[in-house]
């Protein structure tokens, strides 16, 4: 008897989604964001192309799985000033991003696949402002301005660093938490 047309078969069992999203990290980081296809991915692995989209979905729903996991670990430090707590958080998200300029990338270029982690920091980030004084509408206008300006401080150090190994933009004259720190100074203005 012949599977549907489409349908996963027994490989989707034989490969977990921690699997495939480390291989897709893997690969988009190989590849870049032009090259990563969902067939590629599933050649990498070994597997039906429909097996990853039996574990996510779809594209959306893989990338955003992929940033779910590459964000993960930028959380709020519970000491400190409101400002400090802030600096922290895009300090750790700007590293993120930095390691994985592509993935942001492909977030940028497909927003359905807005992960829930980003969700979580830039909530963070604007409860934060809030407690430091400011009002919920000022608010978000400053974390629009403080997640872009770290997005874009990390894409163009990671893209003139060219897939360097050190991707710090230390040694190209750019001290991205003086710059930050600089910009937190305006929030006072």
């Amino acid at each position: 008897m012949s599977r549907p047309r489409g349908r996963p078969g027994r490989d989707a069992e034989s490969v977990s989604s921690k699997k495939i999203l480390a291989e897709a990290i893997h690969l988009l980081g190989t590849v870049g964001s032009e090259g990563f296809t969902m067939r590629s991915l599933a050649a990498c692995l070994g597997v039906n192309p429909m097996t990853i989209y039996h574990h996510f979905g779809d594209r959306d729903g893989l990338i955003s799985a992929m940033a779910d996991l590459a964000y993960s670990g930028v959380s709020d430090p519970k000491e400190g000033t409101p400002r400090t707590r802030i600096e922290e958080m895009l300090l750790a998200y700007h590293a993120r991003v930095l390691s994985h300029p592509d993935l942001t990338l492909l977030i940028f270029a497909h927003p359905k696949a807005f992960p829930q982690e980003a969700l979580r920091i830039t909530e963070s980030i604007r409860q934060l402002l809030i407690v430091d004084g400011m009002t919920p509408q000022r608010s978000r206008l400053w974390v629009g301005i403080l997640v872009d300006f770290t997005h874009g401080a990390a894409i163009a150090v990671a893209m003139a660093m060219n897939g360097k190994s050190d991707r710090s933009g230390g040694d190209m004259g750019y001290d991205y938490r003086q710059a930050l720190s600089e910009l937190m100074n305006g929030l006072r203005a």
